[in-house]
């Protein structure tokens, strides 16, 4: 995969975990198993540790839902009503995407290893 490639899957699902969690916090249960999905597939397929710039699409739908007041459906906030907690879940995903980056690169290591080993 080209790093053009990676950098355009990085932007496309940085936009879908955006509005997935923008839909999300309306009550789309299945938001969040898309949120989930795009961010360990993203870091698995990309394998770069930049993968975690796609959390800029989350963070700025958290923001708009903050800044606007938004309403969350049956009183009950996925983020407890504060930026400060959707950051702190945001610098959780962080981490997982950077610890799936790691395992990408071991097994691309251990892969490159032997392959040189045979020939």
């Amino acid at each position: 995969m080209t790093t053009k490639a990676r950098i355009v899957l990085t932007a496309a699902l940085g936009i879908v975990m955006g509005v997935s969690t923008w839909l999300g916090a309306d009550g789309a249960h299945w938001a969040s198993e898309v949120f989930f999905a795009s961010a360990v597939l993203l870091s698995l397929i990309v394998g770069r540790w930049w993968v975690v710039a796609a959390l800029a699409g989350p963070f700025i739908a958290l923001v708009a839902l903050d800044s606007t007041g938004h309403v969350y459906e049956g009183g009950s906030d996925p983020i407890d009503s504060s930026l400060l907690m959707g950051i702190v879940g945001l610098f959780f995903w962080e981490v997982v995407m950077l610890i799936l980056v790691g395992i990408r690169k071991v097994f691309d290591f251990l892969r490159n290893r032997r392959v040189t080993a045979i020939s």
